[in-house]
């Protein structure tokens, strides 16, 4: 009888032990949360702002973004609900405004922008206006634009809608490739100086 009380009262304190070691907080815990896992940015902020400056010293966009996260091994920089200022690279001037649901910027300084995209001059007197669609390329070194999807396009004295566009945001040129729609707007062309012209094919 002693022995099998003995083991009852063995088991019983087991159990017991199990359940207090178990309710104990792990000394690692705090540890393990400072361990990068592998995929995971090395800096991630909220509502944060940056500008990104060239090695010559002048600034070729800036950011502001709900949620900001930085890959350094692909070199990558994700942001979400991005507003962003691209630069004229020469005169360091503020050239177009950019909204979007989503942002990227790689390496080689291609943006890739998700979600309803919103490009704005911030030069009133600019032949492109505004540039509308869903997803963009943007490369900031040449500030080259793409993209396969539909697009609105707004200028002085027209709007374009169509599929497809390829264009340079600092030539102020735009042309979309399929299903291409064009509306003028005649008071607003006869307001421009004879000597400006908009090409209204692009």
């Amino acid at each position: 009888m002693n022995l099998r009380l003995n083991l009852i009262l063995l088991a019983i304190v087991a159990v017991l032990a199990g359940w207090y070691f178990s309710q104990q907080p792990s000394e690692k815990t705090g540890l393990e949360q400072l361990i990068k896992k592998e995929g995971s940015p090395e800096f991630t902020g909220k509502k944060m702002e940056t500008t990104i400056y060239d090695v010559q010293g002048k600034p070729q966009y800036f950011a502001l973004a709900e949620d900001i996260k930085r890959f350094d091994a692909t070199e990558r920089t994700e942001f979400l609900k991005p507003l962003l200022n691209l630069f004229d690279k020469e005169t360091a001037v503020k050239m177009w405004q950019v909204t979007a649901d989503k942002a990227e910027i790689n390496k080689e300084n291609i943006l890739t922008l998700t979600g309803n995209i919103k490009l704005q001059a911030l030069d009133k007197a600019s032949k492109l206006q505004k540039i509308e669609t869903e997803t963009l390329t943007v490369n900031l070194n040449t500030h080259d634009v793409y993209t396969d999807d539909e697009v609105k396009t707004l200028g002085l004295g027209f709007t374009t809608t169509g599929t497809g566009l390829k264009g340079n945001l600092k030539q102020q040129v735009a042309t979309l490739t399929k299903n291409v729609k064009t509306y003028i707007e005649p008071t607003v062309i006869q307001q421009k100086a004879p000597n400006e012209q908009t090409d209204l094919s692009k």
